[in-house]
């Protein structure tokens, strides 16, 4: 059976779910006057580092590449208490944005596309929906790499590529350097984000893009947390959206 004739049901179921996030994001937007989710983080200085002889080194830029990180808390909780926490990763290619969102999670084959509240940031983060390749539809993620963090003295997390259901392989690295301070581009107080969007359907990487049904379920609630919230500052780079 054609592919296109398997996506068309979960096309169908995801419009509607949609609509129903939708409508919950813009009433809490309205609210609060500001998006429903990831209101708060902290920008990151960033690298991606990724072998050109490793497997899944085709969906990320090859060797070093300069990253924007930004980690939050999706509800806001208040300290201490369990979040869904964000990560989500930002490189440019001939100047367009290329973002990437990964939230808090395990890499278990049921559990990698489950959302998993938690305390500490140094756990497992991954994409929870497959990314479309030509190879096929894959799933990524990242953990913290203890030993490379302990060698260098730099925060590391090693990033990984699975099929769906199948084992994971290491394939690069991403080094938090530090907060992004006044004066490198972007304004920022104290560590702490100006509202800066990021976006995996309207800036999918290249190579690595989104299947119809997730832009189904992603676009229409992104749309209600802009049209609620008054306290959106675009991000860099040509397109923005919501975290």
């Amino acid at each position: 059976m054609p592919s296109s004739t398997l996506a068309r049901p979960a096309e169908v179921a995801a419009r509607p779910a949609g609509a129903a996030v939708a409508a919950l994001f813009g009433a809490v937007a309205r609210l609060l006057h500001a998006r429903p989710i990831h209101l708060r983080g902290v920008l990151l200085d960033a690298a991606l580092v990724v072998a050109e002889d490793e497997p899944g080194a085709e969906v990320l830029p090859q060797g070093r590449t300069d990253a924007l990180v930004r980690l939050s808390l999706g509800a806001g909780m208040p300290r201490g208490w369990p979040d869904v926490i964000g990560l989500a990763v930002r490189w440019h290619v001939d100047g367009e944005p290329q973002d990437l969102l990964f939230s808090s999670s395990r890499p278990g084959r049921l559990t990698r596309f489950t959302p998993l509240p938690r305390r500490r940031l140094n756990g497992w983060f991954g994409t929870l929906m497959p990314l479309r390749t030509e190879a096929g539809p894959v799933v990524l993620g990242v953990r913290p790499d203890v030993a490379a963090t302990r060698a260098t003295g730099t925060v590391t997390y090693e990033i990984l590529e699975a099929t769906p259901l199948g084992a994971w392989h290491r394939f690069g690295g991403l080094e938090l350097r530090g907060p992004l301070l006044p004066g490198a581009g972007v304004p920022a107080r104290d560590g702490d984000d100006p509202q800066v969007r990021f976006d995996p359907t309207e800036n999918a990487p290249r190579g690595l893009g989104t299947y119809r049904w997730e832009d189904l379920l992603r676009t229409q609630s992104y749309a209600a947390s802009r049209s609620g919230s008054q306290s959106s500052v675009p991000a860099r780079g040509p397109r923005s959206g919501p975290a």
